[in-house]
C-alpha cells in the first residue's frame, strides 16, 4: 500500500472510533429515556401524594364548615374566641391548600422543563448518531473502495514487473544472439 493509502486507512480508522465513542453517547440517551420515564413516574406519584392531601385538607374543611354552620343552625353561639380560633382555623387550612397547590404546580414546570430538556438532549444525540451512522456507511465504502484500489494497484504492479522481467529477458536473449551474430562474424 502507499503512504496516501496507509493515511487514508488510519484516517478511516480514526474516524470509526470517533463514531463508535458517539454511538455510546446514544446509549447513553437510551438510558436518560428511562431515567426520564422514571422522572416522570415519580412525578406522577408525587402529584397523586399532593393530590391526596389536597383532598384531606378540603375534606377537613368542609367538615369544619358543616360544624360551623350546625353550630350556627341550632342556635349555638360561638364565643367571640371560639369564633376567631375556626376562622384561624379556616385561613390555615386555605393557606395550606393554596401553598400545596402551588408547591404541586412549580413541581410540575420543574419536571415537565426537565423531561422536556432530556427530549432535546435525546432528540439531539439521535440526530447525531443518524449522522454518524450515515457517515459510517460513507467510510466503509471509501475504505472499500481504497481496498479494491490497492489490489488493482498491486495487480498493475505485478502485471507491470511481470512485463518488465519477460522483456528484459526477451532483451536478453536479443543481447546474446547478437553477440553471437557479432562474435560469429568477427571470426
Amino acid at each position: 500500500m502507499t503512504n496516501a493509502l496507509k493515511r487514508k486507512k488510519n484516517d478511516t480508522q480514526a474516524a470509526i472510533k470517533a463514531l463508535q465513542r458517539q454511538n455510546a453517547a446514544q446509549d447513553k440517551a437510551q438510558g436518560n429515556d428511562k431515567l426520564t420515564k422514571h422522572l416522570l413516574d415519580q412525578v406522577i406519584m408525587k402529584n397523586d401524594e399532593i393530590d391526596n392531601a389536597i383532598e384531606d385538607l378540603l375534606d377537613r374543611l368542609q367538615h369544619a364548615q358543616e360544624q360551623y354552620d350546625a353550630a350556627v343552625k341550632h342556635g349555638t353561639t360561638l364565643t367571640t374566641l371560639e369564633k376567631a380560633n375556626f376562622e384561624q382555623q379556616l385561613r390555615e387550612l386555605h393557606e395550606k391548600i393554596y401553598s400545596q397547590e402551588m408547591r404541586h404546580h412549580e413541581e410540575r414546570k420543574v419536571h415537565l422543563a426537565e423531561s422536556q430538556a432530556i427530549k432535546k438532549q435525546n432528540n439531539a444525540l439521535r440526530t447525531a448518531n443518524a449522522q454518524n451512522e450515515a457517515r459510517l456507511e460513507t467510510l466503509q465504502q471509501n475504505n472499500r473502495s481504497m481496498r479494491i484500489d490497492a489490489i488493482r494497484a498491486y495487480v498493475r504492479a505485478v502485471s507491470n514487473h511481470n512485463f518488465l522481467t519477460q522483456l528484459t529477458t526477451r532483451l536478453q536473449a536479443e543481447l546474446a544472439e547478437a553477440r553471437d551474430r557479432l562474435a560469429s562474424r568477427g571470426q
